[in-house]
């Protein structure tokens, strides 16, 4: 790139979550660096990141809560047995929808429960997990240079105020899909690299495509996390910050506020379907594939979808690439990167700790990417011949550019809530029921005083 985003150290919160000055999340009380050694890669807990093969863990029964409905044939059933014929180590698997996740993992938190030893941790619980002491501090288990192995996206996104709280498990951001044919058919060249770009071309889709029931775009604004994300990537390309120096909300000013004024315009413009209000981003891909919108915002791993003819209307149609920016901004995205945690009360650390290790081993990224199209956090597989002879869609170039431009959601205790706030705010932005202005401002109100009642 000829331009670069600058990244800065969200100091309030200890985050890698900025692009030309997005803020991260509000200081929070505790903290001070984890005992340990971390030449030896061994801490208070007794784990010891050089006895995970021991002779000792092999019949040990681990179990492991995190978001897999594919059953006891699914693709991660197959890699668990994997990793018992390797180790000796068995593995009782929990597999929940992710909207169920959360709410078991503190659930049996405050049970005070051994029965779980390994959790999935999304980036916006890393607070949480660390402050409420759900999950055991990795900083000084996990090598440096086993660390430094890893995207920075990816380490960020489960990485709390210095304290690493998870193996990074996977790399993750939503990117910026297009239907070439419909651009095309608008007379437009090439996708918008700004957001001013995009509101152009909307524009122009509209006028010439309108009348066949196409839309510019689809999006995930229905009042959940799917719109908080979207939202997040908007600040970031607007130059805004979520809070200030001093751990006060500022999104409801600067950029954060065009940010959100910009996508009310859309909706004025009418080029944005109108059930965006109610999608989430599987109803956007719906759509995409059914050649309804012609641009939209999604996670990675869609193609496979998308080229399938029983599935897809639209094969060898769609193309992805960054996110529009704006100004000096050269793109800005939502991170979704996750990672895997150890909990707190088991009593298998170290066998846990060999899952881990697992989940951050070649072996098992390339088998994930290669099973479910997941893309993996150690860096050192993006330029692995096995992983790009497995990337049928050609398009791992550009899933790996938009990396570089992830922004983290604020990920201090208590977001869960804040996000349920701000997404009620943002909604009633877009449908006409507040003005955007006033809207942030309450929002960030409630969100003041919800920090400082954490705080107290």
């Amino acid at each position: 790139m000829t331009r670069r985003v600058t990244w800065m150290a969200a100091a309030a919160a200890g985050l890698v979550l900025t692009v030309s000055g997005c803020g991260g999340a509000p200081p929070a009380p505790g903290g001070g660096n984890s005992g340990g050694s971390q030449k030896t890669g061994a801490n208070a807990n007794g784990l010891d990141w050089n006895k995970t093969s021991d002779p000792s863990l092999k019949g040990q029964t681990i179990t492991v809560l995190w978001t897999d409905t594919n059953g006891p044939n699914g693709p991660k059933a197959k890699l668990l047995k994997q990793f018992t014929k390797e180790t000796g180590i068995k593995v009782r698997e929990l597999g929940v929808a992710y909207n169920n996740l959360y709410d078991k993992v503190m659930t049996a938190a405050m049970a005070n429960t051994s029965d779980i030893d390994v959790v999935e941790m999304d980036t916006i619980w890393a607070g949480q997990y660390y402050q409420g002491h759900i999950a055991v501090d990795l900083t000084h288990v996990i090598p440096k240079q086993v660390q430094d192995g890893f995207t920075p996206s990816s380490l960020g996104s489960v990485t709390y105020q210095g304290h690493l709280m998870a193996m990074p498990w996977y790399s993750s951001t939503k990117h910026f899909y297009w239907n070439n044919k419909l651009l095309h058919e608008a007379d437009i060249t090439h996708p918008p690299r700004t957001w001013d770009e995009f509101r152009q071309d909307s524009l122009i889709i509209q006028k010439k495509l309108g009348p066949k029931g196409i839309y510019a775009s689809g999006w995930s604004w229905k009042q959940a996390e799917s719109l908080t994300c979207d939202y997040v990537g908007m600040v970031g390309a607007f130059g805004g910050q979520f809070f200030d120096k001093n751990g006060h909300p500022a999104f409801d000013k600067g950029g954060g506020l065009k940010a959100l004024q910009f996508m009310v315009q859309l909706m004025k413009d009418k080029t944005v379907d109108p059930a965006s209000l109610q999608w989430t981003e599987q109803d956007v891909l719906n759509a995409f594939e059914a050649g309804k919108i012609a641009m939209m915002s999604n996670w990675e791993g869609v193609f496979p979808q998308v080229n399938d003819p029983s599935q897809s209307k639209i094969v060898g149609q769609a193309d992805v690439g960054l996110l529009p920016g704006e100004g000096n901004v050269v793109s800005a995205s939502c991170t979704g990167s996750e990672g895997v945690a150890i909990m707190q009360n088991s009593k298998h650390k170290e066998a846990a700790l060999a899952f881990l290790k697992w989940i951050g081993s070649r072996e098992y990224q390339l088998a994930e990417f290669q099973q479910e199209g997941q893309y993996p956090s150690l860096k050192s597989l993006y330029n692995d011949p096995a992983l790009k002879k497995a990337d049928t869609s050609h398009t791992l170039a550009k899933i790996q550019a938009q990396f570089q431009y992830g922004i983290n959601r604020p990920n201090a205790p208590g977001y869960v809530n804040w996000s349920d706030t701000l997404a009620s705010a943002l909604h009633s932005a877009l449908s006409g029921q507040m003005a955007p202005d006033k809207a942030l401002q309450k929002a960030a109100a409630k969100i003041e005083q919800a920090i400082q009642n954490e705080n107290s």
